[in-house]
C-alpha cells in the first residue's frame, strides 16, 4: 500500500473519521512500516499538544462577541441605510416622473394617430364615391400602323 494512502488513514484516526475495519488495517500496516509508526507518532505528539494548548472556553463570551457584532453591524448599517435608501428614494421619484412624462406623450401620440387614421378613411370614403361617381368610360384600342410579318420562301 502506498504511504500517502497509510498517511491518510492516521490522520482520519486522529480527526476520529476512520472506520473500525479501517482502524484494524492501519495498526497491521503500522507493525510493518517504520516510516508509517514514525508518523503517527509525530501526530500523537501533535494532538497531545493541541489538547493540552486548549483553554477553557469563559462562560457568557460568547454573548458578548455576539452582542458587540450586532452592535457594530446595527451602526454601519444604519449608515448605510440611510445614504442607500435616500438615493433608491430619490432614483425611484425619478424613475416616476419620466415614466409619467413618457406615458401621457404616449397617450397624445395615440390620440394623434387614432385622428390622423380617422381623416385617412373619411378620404378614403370620399375618393370612393368621387370614383363611384364619374360615368363609365369604355376603352378601345386603335393600331393605326400595323406590322405584318409574312414570311418568303
Amino acid at each position: 500500500m502506498s504511504e500517502d494512502k497509510i498517511k491518510d488513514l492516521i490522520n482520519k484516526y486522529f480527526d476520529n473519521e476512520l472506520d473500525k475495519s479501517e482502524e484494524v488495517f492501519m495498526f497491521t500496516q503500522l507493525s510493518q512500516l517504520e516510516s508509517a509508526r514514525e508518523y503517527f507518532k509525530q501526530m500523537n505528539v501533535l494532538s497531545e499538544n493541541l489538547q493540552n494548548t486548549f483553554e477553557e472556553f469563559p462562560i457568557g463570551l460568547e454573548e458578548r462577541i455576539l452582542n458587540k457584532t450586532f452592535t457594530e453591524a446595527g451602526k454601519n448599517k444604519k449608515f448605510q441605510f440611510n445614504f442607500q435608501s435616500l438615493f433608491g428614494y430619490a432614483f425611484s421619484v425619478v424613475l416616476l416622473i419620466i415614466s409619467l412624462f413618457v406615458y401621457t406623450q404616449s397617450i397624445e401620440y395615440k390620440k394623434d394617430i387614432e385622428m390622423n387614421v380617422q381623416q385617412i378613411n373619411q378620404q378614403s370614403k370620399m375618393l370612393e364615391m368621387m370614383f363611384n361617381a364619374l360615368p363609365q368610360t369604355e376603352i378601345r384600342a386603335k393600331f393605326e400602323n400595323e406590322v405584318v410579318i409574312r414570311p418568303t420562301i
